[in-house]
């Protein structure tokens, strides 16, 4: 991959067992083919599928960082790449009808100046000519930081702060794009809105996935 060396596109590869297939979630031995977890055994994802590239650690989460925190728009070449990589893996015969960022508050926006989910699925939205549609989904207000916070804080946290615009996403098949994924609070708030606004399936696709989380 342009910009990496051998070893770092080595690493960077999709991760091919020992994970969830319905939340992600990471499981001692990466060599066993993946398999639901008890958690999405007893109850589905609100999601349809799932895709990530993989876990949340070493240089995967180096680029992330860099990207999100410290804005080196540099890295968006080869972030965008991994995103694809990962949606080639996981969804070979999925085409959406649109894609959708998981959205930042406007006084996140404001501060951070820019949403690192949308930046990283511009290229996704034109290979699949898909909509890109980043006013799906809108914060209906600014929640705490979600690091940091348990699983019920930030339930609590994410509780009636997300609605969907359903003259952009009613009867369509929905691709919804994070760039971590910790808990699954956010993306499991942000795929009821749009259900509930009248998308017809919603597949969740995101970089990486915590392990533990």
């Amino acid at each position: 991959m342009d910009g990496l060396c051998p070893e770092c596109d080595q690493e960077l590869q999709p991760r091919l067992g020992g994970y969830c297939f319905g939340c992600g979630r990471l499981f001692a031995l990466a060599e066993v083919e993946p398999y639901l977890c008890a958690e999405c055994r007893h109850k589905s994802p609100v999601w349809h599928g799932f895709g990530f590239l993989g876990p949340y650690d070493g240089l995967l989460r180096e680029l992330v960082l860099d990207f999100k925190f410290h804005a080196r728009f540099e890295l968006r070449k080869v972030l965008r790449s991994l995103l694809l990589r990962a949606y080639a893996y996981h969804f070979p015969g999925l085409r959406p009808d649109c894609i959708v960022p998981v959205p930042l508050h406007t006084a996140r926006l404001r501060e951070r100046g820019f949403n690192q989910s949308l930046e990283l699925c511009r290229p996704l939205a034109l290979r699949l000519n898909a909509i890109l549609a980043p006013k799906a989904l809108s914060r209906l207000r600014d929640t705490a930081s979600q690091s940091g916070l348990d699983r019920a804080e930030r339930r609590r946290n994410m509780r009636d702060s997300v609605a969907a615009d359903p003259a952009l996403v009613e009867s369509r098949r929905v691709l919804l794009v994070d760039d971590v994924y910790t808990t699954g609070i956010t993306a499991e708030v942000c795929a009821r809105a749009l259900l509930l606004a009248g998308a017809e399936q919603v597949d969740l696709l995101v970089l990486a996935r915590v392990p533990g989380g």
